[in-house]
């Protein structure tokens, strides 16, 4: 009956430990058994398993990474991930990845070396194989400097999200390789960037969304025909077709800003779009698809592309490049940019000159078209283009979803921005490049005519006049002067204009016009009309009575006021509801809050009596700091921490007591 009983508790040891595993209650993680790990020294893989670390001779197989590699091959592993705990340093011998891995820096991936010898390259890849997150420089090296990464390798090689400097070619595409992607790199200040000795037709190189500056003399890339070489940023002025000859590149499909530099490489990235919106955001950017599709897109920050020709904007986002890969042709893709939550921002695009007024023409997510120039500068999405040749152009479906601070644009082939032209090219933003008009209105006073109107921000915007004219479609004069804009780029003000040369009887029609800092017209609103109708004449009736007294009772006809307000929203802010952020914005109602109604009701004297209702439109105090940086990304990654494991071993030792006290009163 013992023997019995200890295999009773050692049967009930195993399965109570198996049914706790089956749940995850362990002492930490299992190690993945295709997660290598090197360092420079054996204290550093302290806490790592499968960890290898550099010896002190000069030798190949003294490399920490070699051994990794050699390692991955020995056992057969398959998608091994090799990550380099940096900082970390490479001997004067190269590190030749032979074996499919792929290798990734940690703690900000820094690799470098400590050896004088110079005349090898850091890295030869010459098997499939992605290199990613790794910050790496040739050390100590000058003259000469080190090569940094060699390819030869006949299978696909991914480069990406990485950093080269100090180099003396940052890579080196040999002849008879396989393909090669650079993206989403940062390759600075070596003297070559990018040298393609591959003639294979049936290889490419692929450089897609790095910053290439500043290596060397102008020529920074050199390549055969089989290359792609567009949507990268070059340096300031730089044009693709100076710093990359031969290479087939479309001076159009360029980048003219720098990409945000992250930790590693550049913040870049290339979407599997699906039919919603991914959970976490892209520095505020997101998109769907109802259709499988692939698309780039890039964070400039704050810096402004096509800024010559496009002039700048105050931007409440980042300025992005968004395009679509090569031969690619979805039936719609939806792009949703989030902006700043501030009151020089979120309260402004809110307002009833911009998301505030439900006319998605004025909604304030803007994009240029550098390549056909159907837009005039920066245009609002939902608006046709405003050239002269893009005004035959439909704009595209725009939302404001205010109670997520996001502004949506559909792109398809039915409207600009489209697929076929211009997403290939198209940078976007959120923000105003001209004044917000709240209000533009005539209203008819005594033998004159009076224009108000007011403003919530005047980004650009020099001075304002009046014009008028007697017909809706005739010849407008200009009646008044300049009149100074005193308001700013995240402020407002409120005019008023007397036309005290109207002529009573007459209507005119009258344009507000807004002039840009260059003193070119900015927009025209308008336009209002009012109608001046003449006084009419005081009238003495003679009532004879009994009494000597003569008595008059005057008749008083009041002047008639007939405004024809410019059209403006109800509120100067207007949020969706929180409940419901879905839903596009009202559309503004045809009599506006701004339009006074005269109430003509006689008093018991005779006397007409005018009572006017007026809202008023408020402009926001704004504060807080202009464009602020940029938005924070959001793309991370959480982990879970395992259960204790003396926890489980408790409740095992507990387990097995009860049952041995149960044998125990039972026999």
């Amino acid at each position: 009956m013992a023997i019995m009983k200890k295999w009773l508790d050692l049967f009930l040891v195993f399965f109570l430990l198996g049914s706790l595993g089956s749940q995850g209650i362990s002492a930490a993680d299992p190690q993945q058994y295709n997660q290598l790990y090197v360092a420079n020294t054996e204290a550093l893989c302290d806490g790592y398993s499968n960890c290898f670390f550099n010896d002190s001779p000069d030798l190949p197989e003294s490399i920490a990474l070699i051994k990794a590699i050699d390692y991955a091959r020995d056992n057969s592993l398959t998608d091994t991930i090799i990550n380099v705990l940096s900082p970390y340093e490479i001997n004067s011998h190269a590190v030749l990845v032979d074996y499919p891995v792929t290798i990734i820096g940690k703690n900000g991936g820094w690799i470098s070396t400590f050896n004088s010898n110079c005349s090898r390259p850091m890295f030869v890849l010459s098997a499939q194989a992605t290199l990613r997150d790794v910050y790496l420089t040739d050390g100590i090296c000058s003259t000469p400097s080190r090569d940094l990464i060699h390819v030869n390798s006949a299978s696909p090689v991914v480069i990406e999200h990485s950093t080269f400097e100090n180099g003396q070619t940052a890579v080196s595409y040999q002849s008879s390789a396989g393909q090669l992607t650079l993206q989403f790199n940062h390759i600075n200040n070596n003297q070559f960037a990018v040298n393609s000795l591959n003639a294979n037709q049936n290889a490419q190189l692929l450089l897609v969304a790095n910053n290439i500056i500043a290596n060397g003399t102008s020529t920074q890339v050199s390549c055969t025909d089989n290359s792609l070489v567009d949507h990268n940023f070059w340096g300031a002025g730089v044009l693709p077709s100076q710093s990359a000859p031969g290479c087939g590149a479309d001076d159009d499909k360029r980048l003219d800003a720098p990409i945000v530099t992250e930790t590693t490489g550049v913040a870049g990235r290339l979407f599997s779009l699906t039919s919603t919106f991914p959970a976490n955001d892209f520095y505020g950017f997101k998109a769907s698809s109802p259709n499988p599709v692939s698309l780039y897109a890039v964070n400039h920050g704050d810096s402004i592309p096509f800024i010559t020709d496009a002039g700048g904007v105050y931007h409440c986002s980042n300025y992005f490049d968004v395009f679509l890969p090569p031969e690619t042709s979805p039936a719609e893709v939806t792009l949703s940019f989030s902006y700043r939550d501030t009151y020089d921002c979120a309260a402004i695009i809110q307002s009833a000159a911009y998301c505030g007024s439900g006319d998605q023409t004025k909604f304030p997510l803007l994009w240029y078209d550098p390549k056909t120039r159907v837009t005039d500068k920066w245009d609002k999405t939902g608006d046709n283009p405003q050239s002269s040749v893009g005004s035959i152009f439909a704009g595209q479906q725009t939302t404001c979803r205010t109670a997520s601070n996001t502004i949506e644009v559909i792109v398809d082939n039915n409207g600009r921005p489209d697929q076929l032209n211009d997403l290939f090219f198209t940078p976007f933003v959120i923000g105003y490049e001209q004044a917000g008009l709240l209000s533009f209105n005539a209203t008819p006073a005594t033998n004159a005519i009076n224009l108000n109107w007011s403003t919530i921000t005047e980004f650009n915007t020099l001075s304002f006049y009046i014009s008028r004219s007697t017909t809706s479609d005739g010849t407008y004069e200009k009646i008044s002067g300049d009149i100074e804009a005193a308001g700013g780029p995240a402020s407002g003000s409120s005019y008023s204009y007397t036309d005290s040369t109207a002529v009573a009887g007459q209507t005119y029609f009258y344009k507000l016009v807004i002039l840009n800092s260059d003193e070119s017209i900015q927009q025209m609103a308008g336009p209002v009309s009012a109608l001046l109708q003449p006084l009419t004449t005081l009238t003495n009736t003679a009532t004879i009575t009994r009494t000597p007294t003569r008595t008059t009772t005057p008749t008083r006809t009041p002047i008639y006021r007939s405004p024809t307000p410019f059209r403006t929203a109800t509120s100067a802010f207007r949020t969706a509801s929180p409940e419901d952020p879905t839903l596009a914005l009202p559309t503004v109602p045809s009599t506006p809050d701004g339009e006074q109604t005269p109430d003509l009701t006689s008093t018991s004297q005779g006397t007409p009596t005018q009572t006017a209702t007026a809202s008023r439109t408020p402009t926001p105090t704004v504060s807080g700091t202009p464009n602020a940086g940029v938005l924070g990304k959001t793309d991370r990654y959480t982990g879970q921490n395992p259960v204790p494991f003396f926890l489980g071993g408790i409740a095992v030792l507990g387990l097995i007591g009860l049952f041995d006290f149960y044998l125990h009163r039972k026999h």
